[in-house]
Parts: structure tokens; sequence; C-alpha cells
């Protein structure tokens, strides 16, 4: 490889600037080598032409460093190899892609492997897989003929089990007076460690309306930790570049931030969020940049999300009566702590006219359907519908029995507050448990597999598919910057997100608190520091490697957007991924309200406010 210390100096710790933009040709503040792999491209339109036909073009480039997972529970697991099958109790995100992973390296059927997770203690994209460790102990098991559990101490999970790659990103944007936008150009470069990918997402193609449209985005392979799937992985470093360049574009334009947006953002979603998001922070009352007398300052600022709807075919639910009345629900999906074990609750009592409490959710366990990952905010757009769909193919088994003893059709009959009754007469009923004691058998179960939605997917790539709807929100930040220490507080966030039909607000409300938690850190404190001459990362623990904590949680304000579609039989997506994403460009603006001065990297340390505002030398 290329010495590491040139590549991971220029990317994340050279401030000098490429000329021009991409569609005059933009150089690379990196060496080009066998180290850089791309670009990936993609083009729409004239871009030449539409700058030429901009009568404000604003150019920049912004920079975001390497976050790790922070996982409370590190990675780890037990494998127990034996003649008949091998057993894996691992922490993961996905249960059926570890077995699958499992078979592969070691040869066997599908039916001879079994992976259990009981529960998990944060993954955030990083255990989505089964990783060399995993390996390492099921050869291990296989050779000893006994159970081997390896658990990965703090070191070795900050250093070797993935992480958020590091980005530089030029933008150049063109727009008419009055903020329709022209041209885009993006080149970004990322650090993708010893391997994955390391883009930065779609966010600066598909968020606002542009006609001409060009990016060329590279990886950049460095001696260091792997880069990995993590929370909006791509849109959250690229939210930063871009939605920083669309305030500062509107500021060239003399426009507020949030009348351009609503000019050049199509999303009716998104235009309510941001009228409700901007009344609740109250942004009437922004002042101009740096206006606030004194040496302590506040700001208001904002952004934006974009994230897919994503959605895994290859999702199964089995729900199951049995002769006392008793109902499961099994699935291999695995609860990561965001609680679709209640979502399958609620759905399926619903269903049947229960209580959440009355259904025994059993799931992490191969040995049951084969469920989604719980990655890429899916989980409960892949496996609800399922679930609704089983518990209504072993309902209508129910109806059947119950319709011979209350001698009525069956399509007379509905389930509820633990009856079957007759819909115009309810008075003529049966208890829910005593129409199961009836069964032949100690039980009946259905099975159902995810559909296609009602519209259709937009592709589809192995087991994955794109519904017709993208997810986002829109989040408000208010902060407090000293220019006297540098310090940053984030004093509130307004987050006013969408993820479809919301099943459980409750749940929801903890997921939006969580991603913005996680965005406040990467925008304020987290960054890995690595010895360039070695590689190595110097700070892998969590005492060095600052994290938000309880001092810096601000006031989180949650409002969910309700968007039914009708796609489907729960018509519910994610949140995790949205969540996320806007928060440290929201963060980002209001420090520029506050000082008047633009930080374009993170994290926004004091050291870099006190920089910016020109009382310490730059890097100091």
């Amino acid at each position: 490889l290329f010495p590491y210390t040139t590549l991971f100096r220029s990317l994340v710790y050279d401030s000098a600037s490429p000329p021009g933009g991409y569609a005059t040709g933009a150089q690379s503040p990196l060496p080009l080598s066998g180290n850089v792999r791309g670009p990936s491209t993609v083009s729409r339109g004239e871009p030449a032409q539409g700058f030429a036909q901009a009568d404000v073009i604003f150019e920049a480039e912004y920079r975001t460093q390497v976050q790790t997972h922070c996982c409370m529970e590190p990675h780890g697991l037990v494998a127990d190899w034996r003649t008949d099958g091998l057993t894996v109790y691992i922490s993961t995100q996905f249960t059926a892609g570890v077995r699958h992973e499992l078979a592969q390296a070691f040869g066997l059927p599908l039916s001879r492997v079994r992976v259990i997770v009981d529960g998990m203690g944060g993954g955030f994209g990083s255990k989505s897989m089964l990783g060399n460790y995993g390996r390492i102990a099921v050869g291990l098991s296989r050779q000893a003929q006994a159970p081997v559990r390896i658990v990965l101490d703090r070191q070795e999970e900050q250093m070797d089990t993935g992480n958020r790659p590091a980005t530089w990103q030029h933008l150049r944007i063109g727009a008419k007076h009055d903020g329709s936008l022209t041209a885009i150009s993006l080149v970004s470069y990322g650090t993708a460690g010893v391997g994955l990918g390391a883009g930065v997402g779609n966010v600066a193609e598909a968020l606002y309306t542009c006609p001409n449209f060009e990016s060329a985005q590279h990886d950049v392979f460095t001696d260091a930790g792997p880069g990995s799937a993590m929370r909006g992985p791509g849109n959250t470093p690229g939210a930063f570049g871009m939605e920083q360049a669309i305030d500062e574009l509107a500021e060239r334009l003399s426009l507020d931030p949030v009348v351009l947006r609503d000019r050049i953002d199509p999303s009716p979603r998104r235009h309510e969020e941001r009228r409700i998001g901007a009344e609740k922070i109250g942004w009437q009352h922004r002042h101009a940049p740096g206006a606030d007398a004194g040496p302590v300052k506040r700001g208001l600022g904002m952004a934006q999300s974009l994230w897919s709807a994503n959605v895994q075919i290859n999702s199964a639910c089995e729900v199951r009566v049995l002769r006392d009345g008793s109902v499961q629900v099994l699935s291999s999906v695995q609860d990561i702590g965001t609680g679709v074990g209640t979502v399958l609750a609620q759905v399926v009592a619903e269903v049947l006219g229960l209580h959440p409490e009355d259904i025994v959710i059993r799931i992490g366990d191969t040995d049951f359907p084969s469920g989604p990952p719980s990655h890429g905010s899916r989980t409960t757009a892949s496996i609800t519908p399922p679930a609704r769909t089983a518990a209504w193919r072993v309902l209508q088994l129910l109806f059947a029995d119950a319709a011979l003893a209350l001698d009525v059709r069956v399509d007379q009959l509905v389930a509820r507050d633990g009856l079957i009754q007759v819909r115009d007469n309810p008075s003529k009923n049966m208890r829910f448990r005593d129409v199961a004691s009836r069964l032949r058998t100690d039980s009946i179960s259905a099975v159902a597999t995810r559909s296609d939605d009602y519209a259709g997917f937009r592709h589809k790539a192995g087991d994955s598919a794109q519904a017709q709807q993208d997810l986002g929100g829109v989040q408000f930040a208010q902060v407090v910057v000293d220019t006297e220490t540098g310090i940053v507080r984030v004093e509130r966030v307004v987050a006013v997100q969408d993820c479809g039909r919301p099943l459980n607000p409750r749940l929801i409300e903890s997921q939006v608190q969580g991603g913005v938690l996680m965005g406040v850190s990467y925008a304020l404190f987290e960054n890995r520091i690595v010895d360039q001459n070695t590689g190595r990362m110097v700070n892998p623990n969590l005492e060095e490697y600052k994290v938000v904590g309880i001092r810096e949680t601000p006031h989180i304000d949650v409002t969910v957007l309700e968007n039914y579609q009708g796609n489907n039989a729960t018509d519910a997506y994610g949140i995790a991924e949205p969540a996320n994403i806007a928060t440290a460009p929201a963060v980002a603006n209001a420090v520029y309200n506050a000082i008047g001065v633009r930080l374009r990297a993170l994290p926004m340390t004091p050291a870099a406010v006190l920089a910016a505002l020109g009382k310490v030398p730059q890097g100091k």
C-alpha cells in the first residue's frame, strides 16, 4: 500500500483546497495510485451547460472524520461444533445472513447450521456480518470438538470491527437568482481502511430538484481498520457537506435557508416537516450570523435527511395458536434494542383481537422462519406485513371452527376484545381461548413471507428491494458557543421525522433520540486518532475517544409525521438512519449562525472553533 501517513494526512489534515469543480477537472487531495478505487460515477443532463446558465456558482470542500461504533456490548460469540451440526450464539444484526456465511465458509448445508441471538447491546451496522473473529471461533471449535467463546475487548472493538470512513468532499452548485438549481457537481474521497466502500451516498444527487448532476466518488485504501456500515452509511457524511452547501448558497442568494429549500425540495412531507420544525424551534427569531453581543453566542440551524425505504423480501413469520388459547410469533428476526418484538406483538394482537401482552414472541433463532436483517432501516417494513398476514391466515382457521359452533357464516365473524363474535350481533360470541380449545391438534399455525408492496418495487437486488417512497426528516438545532473557550453546546434539537405508518410512537421517539445523540456526538466529539507512522489507533477506548455524555445531551423534541401510503399490510417503514443523517449538518449550520464563521470539518472541537475565529493557529 501507499504510505498510510501520506494518504491519511492528505485526506484528514491537509487544508489545501483543490482547484475548481468536477466539471472543470477538480484535483484530488490524494496522490492517485493503486490504493484509490474508482471513481464510481453518476451523471444526468448536461452539467457544464447547467453551470454556464447559472447566475450564482458556489463551491466549497467539506471533511468528516472517522467515527467508530462504540457498541456497549462488544462483538462476541460462542461456537459449538458437533457431529450433527453447528450452533452459534452471537451478537448479530442478521441471524439469517450469518447462517448463510457460516454454511458457505465451512461447507455445511443450511440445515446443519443454527444461529441464535437472545439480545444485543448495540450494533449500528458493525454487527451485520460474521466477521473474522467469528470464523476463528468456529474453526477452533471444529478443531477442539468443544465450544469456543470469543469476545473482543474494547481496544479490539474500536480498532478492528469497522468504522464510518472519513471523507473529503468537493461540492459545486449552480443556481438562478430565484434559487432554482441549474447544476450540482460532487467529488469525494473516503478512507475505506483495508476494505469496503467509503462513498458519501446520494444526498447531493437526490434530495433537491436539479436537472444537471455529476458525481465521482472514490475509495482510498489505507493501512488502518476497515470501513463498515454505520447508521446512514454514506448519506450521513454526505449530508454534512450538502446541507451546509445549501445554506451557504442561500446566503449568497439572500434567501432564508428554509425558503430556499421550499423552492427546490419537491417532497410535500419535508415541506410540512420544515413548517412544523421551524415553528417549534422559533425560526422566526433567528438572527443574522454572529449578531449576538458578548462572547457567548446562540444560533439556529437546520438540515434535512434522505434514506431509501428498504425492504428485505427474504422475510417470513409464523403465527401459532395453541389449544389453551396462547399465541406464539416465530421468526429469526433479531431485536437489537429497537423493539421489533413489541411491534410484532402489537401487529398480531390487533389481528387476533387480543392484547399485545397475550402474545409470546420467539425470535432470534434460525430454526424459525427466516427474518430480515436489522440494518438499513428495513426491519419493521420487512417483517410486520408477513406477521400480519400469518395472523390473518391462522384467524381464518379459527373462524371456520367458530362459525360451526355459532351457526353463522365465516364472513360474519370478527375478532375483538378476546372474543370471536358475530359482526352484526356482538352478543353472539365465543371466547378466543374457547375456540382454540376446540382444535383437533395441540396447535395450528400459518406462515407468511414478505410479498411485494402493492405498487411494486423500484428495483430488486438479491433479497433486497426498495419501496416506492423515500424516508427522511428535518431537524433544527439550537446551539450556544463560547467564543473565548471555543466550547459548543447543543441546547435543543427539534426532529420532525417520517416513517410511513407509526406503529409504536414511543419506540419511534426512542430511535430518533438515539439518532440525534449519535449525530451530536459525531458533530462535536468523536474522532479516531491514528499514529501516522504505524496506522494504529491511539485512543481505542471510551475515555480518550470522546462520545456525547449526559452533560452534553440536549433537549430533544420529536415529532413523528404520519404518512400513510397504503403500500402494504402495515404501511410501516424504518426510522433509524434518517434520525441520524441530518443532525451534524443542522448543528454546523447553527454554529455558523451563532459565530458568523463557517466550520466545514468535523468534529467541531473547541480548538477548531477558536482556529476558525482566528484566536489560535489553524491545526493547533
